[in-house]
């Protein structure tokens, strides 16, 4: 039984019988890109990926870099044949990048309104693009307040010109492929927010509320643009578990994160948490609690595995877990073969699970070990007999 990738998805998301594992990567670093496709490539993907957004923009290059992000993801993902596409949402019409460019890899940014400023920096050698200070590092929570009293002045509302390269995935693509859009909810895992959080619960909260509304109308538009699903979530663990107290998690992010996904629920759109880290002390709020309908990156080397949380939350769709901290980096070929073909046999009985990384295909990862893992789905993947009642 042969199916398309759209109907591969979709039954993978209703637990239902596969002819193979579908794949699915959310980002693919640019230069990673460029080595597939033997050419110049911009997917906006990795530090190399952000590093050309900023500059493109910052030259007044907006139109390029669109017209870029649109036809070279298309490209690579359909080279690839990956059963889900997901594009960078396009810059505004009226994004500027950076405000300066303090030397060749360093770019300033600054929020005339708040007084806010940024400055990020991209390493030639780690090929990753960072922010190197800011005022929320310097001052803390001035700054913060600052932020969130500006965003309760400002109406939601969104540049439509975001939407191009979504338009433009859903209009080639739209009938074969799953497509999947941003709806991100979370709070910064730098110090000072952390800070925040234990220190003014109350101040988080309304930050939170305002990123709910925010976040739902972006949604909501998306839908209207043609999305499948919502790749949400937002990075809060490390190695050792959550950023800050599972209490916290309960008090400030679970009951927004239940309204966000029955929103999401009432829109026809799954939702889809993704975070890397430990997350086995929030797991039963964040996991089943929320409502969310999956679980994505899967960190294995911070200790989840997929076979545990499969056996724990049989419902949860489950997607990725191939370790790109150490084993998609540096092999060897019989290691991510192996680990593939475990994430396959682990993940996939009793259906909704995809394949993919445990984060990205960041700048790091040869082309050639992405390539084995995509060629071992596709040997590997048809998994067993998956229809069954779910609990």
């Amino acid at each position: 039984m042969r199916m398309t990738s759209k109907e591969r998805v979709r039954s993978a998301f209703h637990f239902e019988d596969l002819d193979r594992v579908p794949v699915f990567e959310q980002e693919i670093a640019s230069n990673v890109a460029s080595d597939i496709l033997g050419r110049r490539v911009y997917t906006g993907g990795g530090g190399v990926g952000w590093r050309d957004n900023v500059e493109l923009l910052f030259e007044g290059k907006r139109d390029f870099l669109v017209q870029r992000l649109c036809e070279d993801n298309l490209a690579l993902y359909t080279f690839l044949d990956l059963d889900v596409f997901r594009v960078p949402l396009a810059p505004a019409v009226d994004a500027k990048g950076a405000d300066k460019k303090l030397d060749e890899n360093t770019y300033y940014s600054e929020d005339e309104e708040t007084g806010n400023w940024s400055v990020r920096r991209y390493d030639p050698k780690t090929r990753t693009f960072m922010l190197a200070d800011s005022s929320v590092r310097r001052e803390g929570l001035p700054a913060i307040g600052r932020l969130i009293a500006h965003m309760e002045e400002e109406p939601i509302e969104y540049d439509e010109g975001i939407f191009e390269t979504l338009d433009y995935l859903v209009e080639r693509v739209g009938d074969e492929r799953f497509i999947t859009g941003y709806g991100g909810l979370g709070v910064s895992p730098e110090i000072p927010w952390l800070k925040a959080m234990m220190e003014k619960p109350d101040l988080i909260g309304r930050y939170l509320d305002l990123q709910l509304s925010w976040t739902k109308e972006l949604i909501r538009l998306q839908k209207r643009h043609g999305v499948d699903f919502i790749l949400g979530g937002g990075d809060l663990a490390d190695n050792h578990g959550p950023l800050y107290p599972p209490r916290l998690f309960r008090k400030l992010l679970l009951p927004r994160l239940k309204e966000l996904t029955s929103y999401c629920h009432e829109l026809g759109l799954p939702y889809l948490f993704r975070s890397d880290g430990n997350l086995w002390p929030i797991a039963q709020g964040l996991f089943l609690e929320s409502g969310v309908d999956g679980y994505g990156e899967i960190d294995a080397q911070a200790g989840m595995d997929i076979a545990e949380i499969r056996k724990s939350f049989p419902n949860l769709v489950l997607w990725g877990n191939v370790d790109c901290a150490k084993t998609l980096p540096f092999g060897p070929e019989e290691k991510i073969v192996a680990e593939t073909r475990k994430c396959i046999g682990d993940g996939s009985p009793g259906g909704g699970y995809i394949l993919g990384s445990s984060n990205t295909i960041h700048p790091n990862v040869p082309a050639k070990n992405f390539h084995t893992m995509l060629k071992t789905a596709k040997k590997y993947g048809p998994y067993p007999k998956a229809i069954r009642e779910k609990t």
